[in-house]
């Protein structure tokens, strides 16, 4: 096996330190976060709908009746 293959097959976890810092910078942007799910070493990080946002109207040009 190449060491670009081992590269690729190894497993990595993620680290307390990593999860806090990626918390940290998401709480300095403003996005809030709904939940952080962990299973063994995988972490996901949801993230809600930030307020205030509005969407952008495309009505496709049509006009209102």
């Amino acid at each position: 096996m190449t060491e670009e293959a081992r590269t690729i097959a190894r497993r990595s976890r993620a680290s307390e330190r990593a999860i806090t810092a990626a918390l940290t910078a998401m709480k300095s942007a403003g996005l809030p976060v709904d939940k952080v799910c962990v299973n063994g070493g995988q972490v996901e990080i949801h993230v809600n709908t930030v307020e205030g946002a509005t969407e952008a109207e495309n009505d496709g040009g049509l006009k209102d009746w």
